[in-house]
């Protein structure tokens, strides 16, 4: 297949959403819809290169987030993180591109889906212990096959179920130490892993049909006006907004918010952007798994943090199923999966 192809069935549904569809049959759908998806991702080994590289982002802000919301609101916190992620984009406006209708409906639907995660595991975090959530938050690894499974019909290979199952219990020996009751923010975060799996699932789905550059920035750019109105509801007055953004400025505060701001979230959203373009999203889901072990090494580097046995095990099973997950099998053609999923 030319790589240099013409992206036909993206150009129609989102570069001219007005123009009257022509009719097509079944066969040549499926061979613009698989053109479309080749000429828009790139290889997948590359693709699970960045994602990988996007957890090990994501690793890093684990000590850093712990320690700037001791002094400040995390939701308060999240609101500049985002915009400054944001504002990095502003140079790059020149390549914002298939910016329409279509482009604000797909952005602002995975913005909220994320903002709601986010928001119902910063929220539950603060009402229940941090082992019990990290556990919790794991389950986003099966719930995403299950949901592939379930909304689009999918049938799931046998041995990404084995690398889902053996991914959950490393994150399980990392993270559990059993429920002695079930409290309020166990529910909120269990809430947050069902926003997050349909999530992934969206951007599997619609990522193709929009530019990674312009759907990155605007994204970080809703995240950060919706984390900044939940922050004035839950956290902070108007009145106590200017002493709180004060601390900003404070060293090494605003060494942090930078570091998070331009690395661990622009940089890392539009590696995760591409990455998740070349992959499946329960494959996604399988490497995001990393990212506790990752967020143990950088603890244990930054933090002067023991590396336990569970980390060691639990992060040899996690990429024990992320191997498996990546393994070829016969008359598997991952573009294929991806066209079905496009389609509905």
């Amino acid at each position: 297949m030319d790589k240099n192809s013409s992206q036909t069935i993206s150009n129609n549904l989102v570069e001219s959403p007005d123009k009257k569809p022509e009719n097509h049959s079944e066969e040549q759908l499926d061979k613009s819809y698989d053109r479309d998806i080749k000429s828009t991702a790139l290889p997948h080994y590359l693709g699970l290169i960045l994602l990988i590289v996007t957890t090990i982002l994501w690793g890093s802000t684990f000590t850093i987030t712990n320690q700037v919301t001791q002094h400040i609101p995390p939701i308060f916190y999240m609101t500049f993180r985002y915009l400054i992620g944001f504002l990095v984009y502003i140079p790059f406006f020149c390549h914002f591109r298939k910016i329409n209708r279509e482009f604000w409906k797909i952005t602002l639907t995975a913005s909220f889906l994320l903002w709601a995660s986010f928001t119902l595991q910063t929220i539950g975090i603060q009402l229940t212990t941090a082992t019990k959530s990290a556990f919790i938050t794991g389950l986003n690894v099966i719930m995403i096959p299950i949901f592939a499974a379930v909304i689009y019909k999918r049938r799931v290979r046998g041995i990404i179920w084995v690398s889902t199952v053996l991914a959950l219990i490393g994150v399980s020996i990392m993270s559990f130490s059993g429920f002695d009751s079930i409290e309020l923010g166990d529910v909120l975060v269990f809430i947050c892993d069902i926003f997050y799996a349909l999530y992934i699932l969206y951007l599997e789905r619609k990522l193709p049909f929009v530019g990674i550059i312009s759907f990155s920035a605007f994204q970080l750019a809703f995240l950060s006006l919706f984390s900044f109105i939940s922050s004035l509801i839950f956290e902070v007055s108007v009145n106590s907004f200017v002493s709180t953004f004060r601390i900003f400025l404070q060293t090494p505060f605003y060494w942090y918010i930078l570091y998070m701001g331009v690395i661990a979230t622009s940089f890392a959203t539009i590696i995760q952007m591409k990455g998740q373009r070349a992959v499946t999203a329960t494959q996604a889901a399988i490497i995001y798994a990393l990212e506790p072990i990752f967020g143990a090494l950088f603890a244990a580097i930054l933090g002067n943090e023991d590396i336990t046995w569970q980390i060691i095990v639990g992060g040899g099973l996690i990429m024990t199923g992320i191997f498996l997950s990546i393994s070829k099998k016969k008359k598997y053609n991952f573009d294929t999966e991806r066209k079905k999923s496009c389609k509905k």
